[in-house]
């Protein structure tokens, strides 16, 4: 084989390994710190992140895997994929604060639908991470999403005591 042909190849070679490297560190920036440099929180609403006794709060968990998107799930679609429980009750004065735990691989948030009278936003909550504590005091059923996530979609309906 040539020197020619064995620099060509090389070049080729090195080039490949820089675009790869390139390709991982942009999608590390928008999945790990893109999410987290830009993420803001909404004071609408009170939030802990204090100790809390057992029973006198709810916790909704972002399972495994709710950062891929559903078979079958077009933009805009309802959907009760990413939040278990999806829908949960909470009673005013009782068990009325929500955290969100992480179980995935990827950043999540919890914000209100456009338009809900309780506005808020958890900020991204990082895998492994569980989010502030969000209080809602008024009755009322509210909606919410992920906003890296679309299809990742809850109702909380908080009752008076």
């Amino acid at each position: 084989m040539s020197g020619s042909v064995k620099s060509t190849r090389l070049a080729g070679i090195v080039i490949s390994v820089l675009v790869i490297a390139a390709v991982g560190v942009v999608g590390y920036f928008q999945v790990g710190v893109a999410p987290q440099l830009y993420s803001t929180s909404s004071a609408s609403v009170s939030t802990s992140s204090g100790t809390l006794t057992p029973g006198h709060y709810v916790n909704v968990t972002i399972p495994n895997a709710a950062s891929s998107i559903p078979t079958g799930y077009t933009q805009g679609q309802k959907t009760t994929y990413g939040f278990s429980p999806d829908a949960i009750v909470v009673v005013v004065g009782v068990n009325n604060t929500i955290f969100w735990n992480n179980s995935d691989v990827a950043p999540h948030t919890a914000t209100s639908d456009p338009g809900d009278p309780a506005a808020f936003d958890t900020g991204t909550i990082s895998p492994g991470a569980a989010s502030t504590g969000i209080t809602l005091t008024v009755p009322g059923t509210y909606t919410y999403h992920c906003s890296f996530h679309s299809w990742m979609q809850g109702t909380i309906t908080v009752k008076s005591a």
